[in-house]
């Protein structure tokens, strides 16, 4: 109470009875509900109650077994708060939660339904609004009759009961035939978008057809095109082949022809050996200056895709890659000390 009342609420003082500082709660389940959960119904209960009317807000409950039936009677403080930008504020009100009869309804239907969630096998409709309407319970759970139940509705006269129904048949026939038009205009003016979006999807067809067959056609024509090439490239790879074949060939003969003029060089320098001893003269030096002089004139008068094949031969030949062709005679001899007056 000094919680609500430090925070703005109007607490009633002594000798006036307009603040209802306390309210009795009475909740009551049958007998087949508590017989199967025994052991647990009273706590779901005081969860969901406190779960309804905020947990501080309940001051004690006790549970009563003397009666007809087994009931639980709770006393909670009716403080409702609300939050602005000046902090919380808080009201004394039990109006703040039983507004009304429909909303007091709407909270049976919330406690029915949190039941069910935890098992208990109950019903979920409260009874007929008309019904709530018609009386109310007083604090001790009696009933009060107030107004007319739907059974005594039922006690109108013919004529009264007729005009109302056919009042209400009227009325529904009207909305009916209102809705009625209002869809047939919509499915009239959804129809009309449909068909010219379809007309405008057909066109889109026509062209995105034609353009597909235009690429059919270049596809074809591209395909005709790789066959002939690949054809092609298949003969050239044959006559590769071919000309390869002949080559191997022609390299190996050269390298029997190669192979004997190497023997043909050993025997030539070896008879400028004799020669230079017979005759007392340097003889094979003389022929190695010559012929030196020989290449060097020669290398000077090829040309530059000559050089090219000699530069790569050499290459091939550093790299072991072909059978080297030994010179007649070696250009690396070293002739600056020879007397050339033959």
């Amino acid at each position: 109470m000094k919680y609500a009342s430090d925070r703005g609420a109007r607490i009633a003082g002594k000798g006036q009875n307009d603040t209802v500082i306390a309210r009795p709660l009475l909740i009551q389940l049958d007998k087949e509900t508590i017989k199967e959960h025994e052991e647990t119904w009273i706590w779901d209960m005081m969860e969901i109650v406190e779960e309804t009317f905020g947990a501080e807000n309940i001051t004690g409950f006790s549970v009563h077994r003397d009666e007809t039936n087994i009931h639980l009677h709770i006393i909670f403080i009716p403080c409702y708060e609300t939050q602005d930008k000046n902090g919380k504020k808080c009201t004394i009100s039990q109006t703040k939660f039983f507004k009304n009869p429909k909303q007091l309804a709407a909270m049976h239907r919330k406690i029915r339904k949190r039941l069910c969630e935890k098992g208990y096998d109950i019903e979920q409709e409260n009874k007929p609004v008309e019904e709530q309407l018609a009386g109310y319970y007083d604090k001790a759970g009696q009933w009060h009759q107030q107004g007319l139940t739907p059974e005594q509705l039922k006690q109108l006269t013919d004529r009264e009961l007729s005009l109302r129904i056919e009042e209400i048949n009227m009325r529904l026939r009207k909305d009916e035939l209102d809705r009625l038009e209002q869809a047939m205009k919509e499915m009239q003016t959804a129809a009309r978008e449909k068909q010219t979006q379809i007309d405008r999807e057909r066109e889109t067809l026509t062209v995105q057809q034609t353009a597909l067959e235009n690429d059919h056609a270049t596809v074809q024509a591209q395909i005709q095109t790789l066959v002939a090439e690949k054809v092609a490239v298949q003969q050239m790879k044959q006559d590769a082949e071919n000309m390869l074949k002949k080559a191997n060939d022609t390299a190996e003969v050269c390298g029997q022809i190669l192979a004997e003029e190497k023997n043909l060089n050993k025997e030539f320098l070896k008879f400028l050996d004799r020669e230079g001893k017979r005759t007392n003269r340097q003889v094979r030096q003389f022929v190695e200056y010559l012929y030196k002089k020989f290449q060097k004139e020669r290398r000077e008068s090829l040309s530059d895709w000559q050089l090219e094949m000699l530069r790569l031969r050499a290459d091939q030949k550093q790299n072991d890659t072909v059978n080297p062709v030994p010179d007649i005679i070696s250009t690396e001899a070293d002739t600056a000390a020879y007397d050339y007056s033959l």
